[in-house]
């Protein structure tokens, strides 16, 4: 969760800007002795997706332990599978990954608040990066 916090903070304050967000996949990965796995997957999904992640997967687990030893064998099994059916779905996408019709949708209604100059900083910036027009950041 920090990694998650730190890499926030940094596209947020303009760090990472040269980071090309809608090109990119995610994972957002919780486990927990009980409960708050979805909460929490859907937390850091809900982030990734208002910075233009173009593709975010989650998956979470009750593994009731508090170190890979101490999970069960059988559920160590299904985490492995699940991952590693997981990891190859983001394989099959790598290269060519399109942002959800949710992002798009999103990203257009932001277009039109931006055209109206709405936040002066956001509206310059997005005048610099023509999206204002009919430049969009997943075709470049």
């Amino acid at each position: 969760m920090l990694l998650f916090k730190w890499v926030i903070d940094n596209i947020l304050n303009g760090i990472a800007e040269a980071l090309v967000v809608f090109h990119k996949q995610a994972v957002c990965i919780s486990t927990a002795a009980g409960a708050g796995i979805k909460s929490t997957n859907k937390d850091m999904a809900d982030s990734l997706f208002y910075l233009g992640v173009a593709r975010i997967y989650r998956y979470g687990m009750a593994v009731n332990a508090v170190s890979w030893d101490g999970i069960p064998a059988k559920k160590r099994a299904k985490i492995e599978a699940d991952t590693d059916k997981l990891a190859k779905k983001i394989l099959a996408r790598q290269g060519h990954v399109t942002p959800s019709w949710k992002t798009r949708a999103f990203f257009t209604a932001m277009h039109f608040v931006q055209q109206k100059g709405w936040n002066e900083a956001d509206a310059t910036y997005w005048k610099q990066q023509g999206w204002t027009g009919s430049k969009r950041p997943w075709k470049e």
